[in-house]
């Protein structure tokens, strides 16, 4: 009887160390499919933030063609740059968007404040630079021109009383 009962003992040990070796094991797996995900990609951010120059002068170059010309040349840059554009897009890659939101710090550099008393303050106004997020990452900032209230305007607005709303 004795010994039966060390050897229940010994089985329940060695299957409680089965149990966690499984669960170590499948914790492996989880932590290196998460750490090769974050190394693929930091790989895509890398290599799309340097393609990021390339792709705006090609933009810039199928843009400032004349949509008139019939020159296979001016074709072959537009669908070049049709098909860069689908793959950045199938990476993740978007355009953030900018003219009319509020400004969103994360998103948006400003370079300038205009004065305009006819949109709310800190409203984009103009794009300077475009600015891209990859997949939920910021790759670039967007550089803007934000709305700014005339310091009279200011003024206006302080020496106002505050509508208290009542139920």
């Amino acid at each position: 009887k004795q010994e039966l009962d060390t050897c229940k003992k010994k089985t329940g040990e060695l299957q409680d160390s089965m149990r966690r070796l499984a669960a170590d094991f499948d914790n492996y797996q989880k932590r290196t499919a998460k750490e090769r995900q974050t190394v693929e990609r930091v790989a895509n951010e890398s290599l799309i933030k340097k393609l990021l120059d390339i792709y705006e002068s090609l933009e810039k170059a199928a843009c400032s063609l004349k949509e008139t010309s019939d020159n296979e040349f001016t074709e072959g840059i537009k669908l070049i740059y049709k098909e860069f554009s689908r793959i950045l897009k199938s990476a993740g890659l978007e355009p953030i968007q900018c003219v009319g939101v509020p400004l969103d710090v994360f998103k948006h550099e400003v370079l300038m404040q205009k004065i305009n008393n006819e949109v709310p303050e800190d409203r984009v106004l103009e794009e300077i630079q475009k600015g891209y997020m990859l997949n939920t990452f910021i790759l670039k900032p967007a550089k803007v021109v934000v709305s700014q209230k005339s310091t009279q305007e200011h003024i206006l607005n302080q020496d106002k009383p505050v509508e208290e709303k009542g139920g």
